[in-house]
């Protein structure tokens, strides 16, 4: 990569910061417990991923960004942020630690971590929808129909919803109680590695399939990119988890930022529960290439894919 452009990508995430730390900053009663809230979980770090890859996805139409990015990159961090939240809840996933530090409901009550949760979702609607009105483009309709569509019912949550049916504690509990004989058998064929592709592909991968497919449209990208580039979102979404899942075996808290071990106590069904560690990598390996094939393909139709192939490197080998 030019230096020139190195530079370029670093003044765009430090202006991403500030962006969103302004989007983050009421005009009135700044110190309320549920701004506090929703600030410490979003400002605290994190690898920024689906706005980093937001940023490369404008950037294989146009060396520069929309004019909307800013606030769509912002809007994926806060509804991300916000999933985050509710899912360390005690009723949920359970974590008392997410990013290198205590949980949201365990520094600030859970009470105010599900309104911080709902106050980062509807902000990022709220951040999203004035970048449009202000545009008034096409485009950046159609990414924030897409944005939406990913983050919701039928896309995020849905996936969230399958998760917890794959948590041993809920399976003995509540979630057997209201879930369908046509979802979980007698058998309890929820430990086959096609649901769990299933809620992985809609609990991760929706939103970074958010991320791709908010880009592509915001840039103006064609309907054939626009399918590959999903296509390339949805091996990432699962190459990502993949990795979370292999990572939560192998790291340690301090590293990973989150409690580690948690999917055998849990008794949750990820890749490496079900398959095995050595076939997780397996599976790991496989999603890689998908995304590098896509990649390729773009490519060859004449588009710069070394920042995101460089990228999608770096995610399959993370280890935080």
């Amino acid at each position: 990569m030019r230096s020139d452009m190195k530079y370029k990508i670093e003044d765009e995430f430090v202006e991403f910061e500030r962006a969103l730390t302004r989007f983050l900053t009421p005009e009135h009663r700044k110190d309320d417990p549920v701004w506090l809230a929703a600030r410490y979980s979003t400002l605290s770090g994190g690898k920024r991923v689906r706005p980093r890859l937001l940023f490369m996805t404008c950037r294989l139409f146009s060396d520069n960004l929309p004019p909307e990015t800013m606030a769509f990159a912002a809007a994926i961090e806060m509804i991300h942020t916000y999933s985050l939240i509710h899912d360390d809840l005690p009723a949920m996933d359970d974590d008392d630690f997410r990013r290198g530090q205590p949980a949201c409901h365990r520094q600030f009550g859970e009470a105010t971590a599900i309104l911080a949760g709902d106050l980062l979702l509807n902000r990022a609607f709220e951040t999203a929808s004035a970048s449009c009105i202000e545009s008034g483009r096409p485009e950046a309709i159609s990414a924030f129909w897409w944005m939406a569509t990913m983050a919701g019912g039928e896309g995020m949550i849905l996936g969230q919803s399958l998760d917890l049916a794959m948590d041993g504690r809920h399976r003995e509990g509540e979630m057997r109680r209201y879930t369908s004989s046509a979802t979980v058998s007698e058998k309890d064929d929820i430990t086959s590695i096609e649901l769990v592709r299933e809620m992985v592909a809609l609990k991760t991968g929706c939103l970074i399939r958010a991320a791709v497919g908010a880009g592509a449209r915001l840039s103006g990208a064609s309907s054939d990119d626009m399918t590959r580039l999903d296509q390339f979102a949805s091996s990432l979404g699962l190459l990502f988890q993949i990795r979370d899942d292999i990572l939560d075996v192998i790291s340690d808290r301090e590293m990973l930022g989150k409690t580690i071990g948690k999917d055998a106590r849990d008794q949750k069904k990820t890749y490496v529960t079900v398959l095995g560690e050595e076939q997780a990598r397996q599976a790991l390996d496989e999603v890689t290439r998908d995304a590098e094939e896509v990649l390729d393909a773009l490519e060859a139709e004449g588009h710069k894919t070394d920042e995101l192939r460089d990228y999608t490197r770096d995610l399959t080998n993370r280890i935080t």
